[in-house]
């Protein structure tokens, strides 16, 4: 995934605190936490790059299968298994308390987080300087540490409760190894304690273009869940409307892709690029053509008011246009 794993942790983490209890502006606050603590695993990818540099260097060639040859012994490999996703949610809580404590006294339960926080990270870095290597143990102290700053941050500006606020994080990040079991080799999901529990990665159709398409699907389905969630909590009295007035006919221009299927090369996981870098610009064109118009005073009006903002129109919009699109391209595909 790409986006997806970011919107899956949003969808989930709003929706569960609106049935907790929590008032609407509170549970999207706490969405956008989930969402973030969803991000911060792939920053690891930073790291992937530098490696995959220095081995181009060394003589590797260029290219996407390449870069993800060497990339896939570094990426996921340590800031993905669920022992560190939740290593990295105590650290992410115990940074939250410790950012509030920065306006008053320190509490005791933000002492004992911040202890077991930290006997959690020790006991990640002797697992994977003891399994791996010292290098990933670097990996992985850089990775609690920031998970630690991001929590502080949140603290700093927002007034979050600490339980429900480290929570929303532990959902973003032991959501997000799962969203990786499509593409490439799964993460090890108990590293650095345990063996892997998946060594393949999962396969939605034996015809390599339909597992893609799948897997696309699986995403965009991702972001319908975190846009509908979204509509829901930001809109005036959770109203049900805002999403589907939201939705603008252009988006059906997404049509237009469909012959793509008897143009191009038939794209697999090994290049994905074929379709990524050919429905997505289609979809932001159809958005940013609504964008426009929107801002113009084009946008569809409701009483939920939602739809009046230009942006949120602009994503539906897009995202209505890849779906249509996808799924047009589907049935060209099977009629091939």
């Amino acid at each position: 995934m790409f986006v997806g794993h970011e919107c899956l942790a949003f969808a989930l983490a709003g929706w569960g605190a609106r049935r907790a209890g929590r008032d609407a502006r509170t549970a999207l606050a706490l969405a956008g936490v989930a969402a973030l603590a969803a991000l911060l695993p792939d920053l690891d990818v930073a790291y992937a790059v530098a490696t995959y540099a220095a081995a181009v260097a060394g003589g590797v060639p260029l290219g996407w299968e390449a870069f993800w040859g060497v990339a896939n012994r570094v990426h996921r490999v340590v800031t993905h298994p669920l022992p560190v996703g939740a290593a990295a949610t105590l650290a992410f809580g115990a940074g939250h308390l410790v950012g509030r404590a920065r306006r008053s006294d320190p509490s005791p339960s933000a002492v004992v987080t911040a202890a077991v926080a930290l006997l959690a990270g020790l006991a990640i870095l002797w697992g994977f300087r003891s399994t791996v290597g010292l290098s990933a143990a670097v990996v992985a102290a850089a990775f609690l540490l920031v998970a630690a700053v991001a929590g502080a941050a949140v603290a700093r500006r927002t007034p979050l409760p600490p339980t429900a606020t480290m929570l929303a994080a532990g959902v973003g990040f032991l959501t997000h190894p799962f969203g990786d079991v499509f593409l490439a080799s799964p993460p090890p999901l108990l590293s650095p304690f345990g063996p892997p529990l998946l060594t393949e990665r999962v396969v939605l159709s034996v015809d390599p273009t339909l597992n893609l398409l799948g897997i696309l699907f699986v995403e965009v389905a991702a972001v319908w869940a975190a846009v509908a969630v979204y509509a829901q909590l930001a809109s005036p009295g959770g109203s049900q409307t805002a999403l589907r007035d939201a939705v603008d006919p252009r988006a059906g221009l997404g049509l237009v892709y469909a012959p793509a299927a008897f143009v191009l090369p038939r794209p697999t996981i090994a290049d994905a690029h074929v379709l990524g870098f050919t429905i997505v610009p289609l979809a932001l064109l159809v958005g940013g053509w609504i964008w426009l118009s929107a801002r113009g005073g084009d946008a569809v009006r409701s009483s939920a008011g939602l739809d009046r903002d230009p942006r949120f129109v602009a994503v539906v919009g897009a995202l209505t246009a890849l779906t249509v699109a996808a799924a047009g391209y589907l049935v060209a595909y099977a009629a091939v």
